[in-house]
């Protein structure tokens, strides 16, 4: 879904999936999302510092954040759930309070 700001331009609105607690579940994640031709952007919780993005592997230990633009928000998560189940994705979840 996009939304036009005050100057008449169009904003994409981004939502995040569930977080994830290491690098190569995101990596698995977003290599499946890019397969299928769905947007994603990792990050980390901002009180790691700057924008939270996330760049080799930085944050280790931090929760890790995919987000995909809201129109492909239901496809991914349907994506991301079936990864992790197939997984064991239990551990894939960082559910800590940080």
């Amino acid at each position: 879904m996009t939304e036009k700001t005050e100057y008449g331009a169009e904003r994409t609105l981004w939502k995040s999936l569930p977080p994830l607690g290491g690098g190569v579940w995101v990596a698995m994640v977003t290599e499946v999302l890019d397969n299928e031709g769905i947007p994603n952007v990792v990050k980390t919780d901002l009180e790691g510092g700057g924008l939270g993005r996330i760049t080799g592997t930085q944050q280790i230990g931090r929760p890790w954040r995919i987000q995909v633009p809201e129109e492909y928000y239901d496809r991914a998560l349907n994506i991301y759930e079936s990864l992790l189940a197939r997984e064991g994705g239990d551990e894939a979840e960082d559910k800590s309070e940080d």
